[in-house]
């Protein structure tokens, strides 16, 4: 296989759902990359430029990349730190990429495999805004084999309108030949129901950088949609009356 291929375009959509304490819900097209970390060289003279400046621009200072020489080997030591599995297979990143220099990514994952290219473990990367923070989670494929379903502390403060005292639950799909899906939803023991969902779900073909066209959605770029939507959606829960949670 050329090596070109093995990185893939992703589109598809992202849709969340609150249940509670008021009912508000949202569905987007989404539009991602799907790139091999191991092999980001192979996007030289190519129109999505690794750390320089362009219309389309992948800046390995926002990810687990080492930026001298980017590869996998940065989130693979970074899962060994906390889990003891066999992380030395592909490494593959879902993301979005910077268009005309802005970019920001709320939710990005790491697909990492082991020598025989088997799923092994997933790294979450939630960042949030306006704060400009990043977390990540740690999670171990087989948690989620078989679609099942893994739950998990929340940590990190991403929402006003979602307090730290839940708990995150997710199942995901892993990325085969031509499709992906991620579910996340949060439960609140206090309350004992579910508060929220959101899934994002993708279908994959070969991205070789030499279009820009899988990263646009109508005439605007995916980063702004996405950058404009959370504030779209935040400014309408305010006006529903949800309670706000201040940056602990």
């Amino acid at each position: 296989m050329n090596s070109m291929t093995i990185h893939r375009s992703a589109r598809g959509h992202v849709w969340h759902q609150r249940l509670a304490p008021k009912k508000h819900s949202f569905r987007y097209p989404s539009a991602m990359l799907l790139i091999d970390l191991d092999q980001l060289h192979t996007f030289h003279q190519s129109c999505l430029k690794i750390n320089q400046r362009g219309i389309l621009s992948f800046q390995t200072r926002r990810h687990l990349i080492a930026d001298d020489a980017p590869s996998g080997d940065l989130a693979r030591n970074f899962v060994r730190e906390r889990l003891i599995l066999d992380v030395s297979g592909p490494v593959k990143l879902l993301t979005n990429p910077h268009t005309l220099g802005i970019g920001f990514n709320p939710f990005s994952v790491y697909f990492l495999h082991d020598c025989k290219g088997l799923p092994s473990a997933l790294i979450y990367e939630v960042s949030n805004t306006p704060w400009n923070e990043m977390h990540r989670y740690v999670i171990s494929a087989e948690d989620v084999a078989d679609n099942g379903s893994y739950s998990f502390a929340k940590e990190f403060h991403v929402s006003p309108f979602n307090p730290m005292s839940q708990e995150y639950q997710t199942r995901v799909t892993w990325p085969y030949e031509d499709g992906l899906s991620v579910y996340l939803a949060l439960w609140d023991h206090e309350a004992q129901q579910l508060i929220f969902e959101a899934g994002l779900s993708l279908k994959l073909i070969p991205y070789k950088g030499q279009s820009r066209r899988p990263l646009f959605l109508g005439i605007w770029p995916q980063t702004l949609v996405v950058i404009a939507g959370i504030y779209r959606e935040a400014f309408a829960l305010w006006r529903k009356g949800l309670t706000y949670h201040a940056h602990p």
